[in-house]
């Protein structure tokens, strides 16, 4: 067994231990009303279901802040302690981007590009070992 937990393990976690709470959602059906009268994005029963089954993988991060905040824990909970993956950073990166505006994705591509010419220019520096 991986000592790594997934996304999947990690809801069921929290849906486990909100199960144990008397008053908190018990269903599926319960944590999408939840999350819907919180003013979350609307997340079917059996969307959540499949998340937690690990059917379903890689949710939008609107749907992972709405989790967090319906069970009361930062958002990062359900990315530390992850097995690494080879471009995890830039596919969390890529999620993020699609919940910008047009103007936004162009400011962070202005950015990355500035960013990358910087470190290109650092790194072309004669004489300065690293």
């Amino acid at each position: 067994m991986s000592p790594y937990q997934t996304f999947a393990q990690k809801l069921s976690a929290l849906i486990d231990s909100a199960r144990a709470n008397e008053g908190a959602p018990h269903s599926y059906r319960e944590l999408s009303a939840a999350i819907d009268r919180a003013g979350g994005p609307t997340m079917s029963p059996a969307y959540l279901q499949q998340l937690a089954t690990g059917k379903r993988v890689n949710p939008k991060i609107h749907y992972v802040e709405a989790l967090a905040r319906l069970f009361g824990v930062p958002i990062t909970y359900f990315f530390e302690d992850q097995e690494p993956q080879p471009v995890g950073e830039a596919k969390l990166m890529a999620m993020r981007a699609q919940e910008l505006s047009p103007q936004g994705r162009r400011q962070v591509m202005d950015l990355l590009e500035l960013v990358e010419r910087y470190e290109r220019a650092e790194r072309d520096q004669p004489g300065e070992s690293r």
